[in-house]
């Protein structure tokens, strides 16, 4: 088994969460290794092109009302990687009636897309003098303690086993699947160290899975402008309707169909193109022209941990004082891309004062 040299921290996640953590954590001049099992960074700020489309298929956009998180924007924003989108979106009502967009707070994007404002921070991650390294396709399958601090198991990208150590932890992974890491590592069982009260917080956290279709069509779309359809607690199967065109960050018509929590738990397992017909099926009135020609191109997404229904009050948990570890992220005083990234930057922040 190959042994790596020690960091300070290892950050789990390579979302909005686990990057504002790092950003604390460099800023501290502390030696930092964020790890990601995916092919790239945003975890669910994720961009997808779809043939000559462009479109966001996890978060579709954000607020900012904390001091913290607006300074991140402010800076992001003077560097071109964000924009204002919007002051508001049309309401479906449940009985069918349309709600004209208009509540005058200011909606976000990525310039280019969703991914750009963690793609922004990795940039600015990556120029800190080498003591950022940000590691895509590396699976952690463990994490555990260990005397003077934390050892994690995983797997990287040509399917070796690498096992890593460093002073501290921060689990910005959705909770069940930060759960299961610590799990693996005989945190959670007797003698594993772990904080019972923290044990039995982050077990009540569960969440919605959400489908995301995306639509590529031949001509723009019947959303009505800024291009954002928020539908109506109880709607089905449709949560929300997105034209990536209208937005800005597509340089083509293409929709963003988001299921509702309801329908993606019944049709979870179902074929991705029996799903993909009904959500389709759903989205024909905002489709001019019969989609079976108007519509040139679909990609189905299946989010499994899409939306925390169940959210702490503190912006993060920590699980160990010695060595430190914590968890955090969207599920975490909060939802959405403001409250992860407010609950990263808080754990980010508690780590510097613990190892301090």
């Amino acid at each position: 088994m190959q042994m790596q040299a020690a960091v300070d921290v290892i950050v789990i996640g390579a979302g909005i969460a686990g990057l504002c953590a790092a950003r604390e954590l460099v800023a501290a001049g502390l030696r930092v290794l964020v790890l990601d099992k995916s092919r790239g960074i945003g975890g669910r700020m994720a961009t997808r092109r779809v043939g000559a489309a462009v479109c966001d298929h996890g978060a579709q956009f954000f607020t900012v009302r904390g001091d913290d998180f607006a300074a991140v924007v402010t800076a992001a924003r003077r560097d071109a990687a964000v924009a204002t989108w919007c002051n508001g979106f049309a309401h479906m009502e449940p009985d069918g009636s349309l709600v004209a967009p208009g509540d005058g707070y200011p909606r976000w994007r990525g310039s280019r897309g969703m991914t750009d404002l963690p793609k922004w921070l990795a940039e600015r991650l990556a120029a800190a003098d080498g003591r950022c390294e940000i590691r895509t396709q590396a699976t952690v399958k463990a994490v555990a303690t260990v005397v003077g601090g934390v050892r994690i198991e995983l797997e990287d990208g040509t399917g070796g086993r690498v096992t890593l150590f460093a002073r501290g932890a921060i689990l910005t992974a959705p909770v069940p699947q930060a759960i299961e890491l610590m799990a693996a590592g005989g945190m959670l069982g007797p003698g594993g160290g772990t904080d019972a009260v923290a044990r039995d917080a982050l077990a009540t956290v569960a969440y919605d899975p959400c489908f995301a279709l995306m639509l590529v069509l031949d001509r723009p779309s019947r959303v009505p402008p800024p291009g954002g359809i928020q539908f109506a607690a109880g709607s089905e199967p449709i949560a929300w309707l997105a034209d990536n065109f209208q937005k800005g960050v597509s340089p083509v018509p293409a929709v963003t169909v988001h299921a509702t929590g309801a329908f993606s738990r019944e049709h979870f397992d179902a074929p991705p193109e029996e799903v993909a017909g009904m959500l389709l099926d759903a989205a024909r009135p905002w489709i001019d022209g019969d989609p079976a020609t108007a519509v040139v191109e679909r990609s189905l997404h299946r989010w499994k941990f899409a939306l925390p229904t169940t959210v702490l009050e503190e912006p993060l948990v920590v699980v160990t004082e010695a060595p430190p570890i914590a968890c955090c992220g969207d599920a975490f005083a909060g939802p959405r891309v403001e409250g992860a990234a407010a609950s990263g930057l808080a754990a980010g922040r508690w780590m510097v004062r613990t190892l301090a």
